[in-house]
């Protein structure tokens, strides 16, 4: 059970807080050490089949395995075991944050991750209250700022416009908006404001229909 749950983490079914380093290049399984071939020996069979990304991911997750001491093992084994425990929508629910986290720019996770370092030396009691402060807030508020600081300010800003984005868009419409200028983001702010919901819609459908780099052209015009 124990090596069960090691390997679950190695395939990387355990929540993941930051983006794996990238070991670059192709790996051939004959060049692993006898450790590594060990840990990701499940992988086997499969290897030379697996994208390199998902090769690179299992070689960081097993060189991270063993650089740690017998207490961060154990640690890691409990919260796999913790992970194990929770209902599948929590863990779904789980999987969406962490991916979202991935989309961010290294800049928003460097950001995201001083205001969690400044967040961890309030207070218990503070940290509290800014806990209850949020989740007092509508479902879809909350959602927005998984998006990233930029881009959660900008929606609690302009409401419920990207709150019905259809499934399918929501990415296109995710990377658009975080291509945008803060300047070209501002003047999408004040269009949007002015205009009814089926319009909003239309803008957001033309702006990813349009190139990236005309997109500010078209909502300045859109502001005139």
């Amino acid at each position: 059970m124990r090596r069960d749950r090691m390997l679950g983490w190695l395939a990387g079914i355990a929540l993941l807080a930051t983006t794996l380093p990238a070991l670059g290049g192709s790996v051939d399984w004959g060049s692993l050490d006898p450790g590594t071939q060990t840990l990701l020996s499940p992988w086997q069979g499969a290897w030379n089949t697996l994208a390199d990304d998902d090769r690179q991911r299992l070689l960081a997750n097993a060189h991270r395995w063993q650089s740690m001491s017998a207490a961060d093992r154990t640690a890691l084994l409990q919260r796999q075991t913790q992970w194990d425990a929770l209902p599948p929508a929590e863990r779904a629910h789980l999987r969406a944050r962490n991916a979202a986290w991935r989309q961010l720019p290294a800049s928003e996770q460097a950001q995201i991750s001083n205001a969690a370092t400044r967040f961890d030396a309030l207070p218990t009691t503070q940290q509290a209250a800014l806990r209850a402060r949020f989740a007092a807030q509508p479902a879809e508020w909350q959602a927005s700022w998984l998006l990233g600081p930029s881009i959660g300010a900008w929606l609690d800003q302009a409401g419920t416009w990207f709150a019905y984005v259809p499934a399918s868009d929501r990415d296109a419409t995710l990377r658009m908006l975080q291509d945008l200028t803060p300047d070209a983001r501002a003047q999408l702010f004040e269009v949007s404001r002015r205009l009814p919901s089926p319009q909003r819609e239309r803008l957001r459908e033309d702006l990813l229909n349009t190139p990236q780099a005309q997109r500010a052209a078209l909502i300045a015009r859109r502001l005139e």
